[in-house]
């Protein structure tokens, strides 16, 4: 650790040692984080991806943690923390710049206030642009795919490549980035159109008053815990399945909506873990549908 320290030191980045994963995730779970990096800059990332190679240690990246579940043990790997790498940029094309740790309802908003349109399903959405591009976020309609043009990212080397078009390989809640979890996404870019400033703020208004009614976000949660299976709807399966209200220790499967496991007060990781398996055996045993969790675990390897 202290050779860690001494570079970081060096490099000028930022770093914390007395987090604990549940700082770091929206599900509100998870023990001690041993190391936090902050890096602000592309040249920053690429010197701690070379540094961890040549100490044979494993960098997890994260944005703002929400689409995770961690670990009640902790983490030992070092977590480099995307939110510092905010480049928001705007040209004369309607083409934004976006870095990957900048917050989608951050980018919404400002798009919403310079009259442009497309990226208004993205306001409520509680993700970083990487972690956006990384699953493909979307929703009521909207998603990255259908804005995004070309992605920097930075691959296991340290070495920096451009991303464009179908090259990004979307699918639903997939792309070129979830086949390679040790590439870094630095920064994306957005093709966006000229709207009526009224009406896009007036969409934005009606998506969030939908979500508010329809999804438990007084609670902790990392959104929707299941993919939509093919041909039905999770949260109906699992409503379905009498399990609205079902809870294992501080674990719950939402009153509000059914397609969220909430954390209630109190749950661990073995409880959410434990409640997403019993989930999915109550809707396979009773519909034949297997249901896939489409959140990511942060272990503590």
């Amino acid at each position: 650790m202290k050779k860690l320290e001494d570079f970081l030191i060096k490099n000028q980045i930022i770093y914390r040692t007395d987090l604990t994963l549940a700082d770091l995730s929206t599900f509100k779970i998870g023990g001690k984080a041993d190391m936090v990096v902050y890096p602000s800059t592309e040249e920053q990332c690429t010197a701690l991806i070379r540094f961890a190679k040549k100490q044979g240690e494993k960098l997890i990246f994260l944005g703002n943690g929400s689409n995770v579940l961690c670990s009640d043990d902790g983490c030992r790997n070092w977590i480099l923390k995307t939110e510092g790498l905010n480049r928001l940029q705007l040209d004369k094309n309607h083409v934004l710049t976006v870095g990957a740790g900048v917050r989608l309802v951050k980018a919404s908003s400002f798009t919403a206030k310079e009259g442009l349109t497309g990226m208004e399903f993205a306001y409520g959405i509680p993700g970083s642009m990487g972690g956006a591009i990384f699953m493909n976020a979307g929703a009521y309609g909207g998603s990255m795919d259908q804005i995004v043009i070309e992605t920097r990212y930075l691959d296991s080397n340290g070495d920096p490549h451009i991303l464009k078009g179908e090259r990004h390989q979307f699918g639903y809640r997939h792309s070129f980035f979830t086949e390679h979890p040790d590439y870094l996404i630095i920064e994306t870019r957005l093709q966006l159109q000229p709207g009526d400033k009224k009406e896009i703020l007036a969409t934005i208004e009606d998506l969030q008053n939908r979500r508010k009614e329809k999804q438990p976000l007084e609670y902790p949660s990392a959104g929707s815990t299941f993919k939509r299976p093919e041909g039905y709807f999770a949260g109906k399966l699992i409503q379905d399945a009498g399990l609205r209200g079902h809870s294992i220790g501080g674990a719950q499967v939402s009153e509000k909506h059914c397609g969220f496991i909430i954390n209630a007060g109190g749950a661990s990781c073995k409880d959410i873990k434990e409640l997403i398996r019993y989930v999915q055996q109550e809707v396979k045993k009773q519909f034949d549908v297997q249901l896939e969790c489409e959140v990511r675990e942060l272990g503590a390897e």
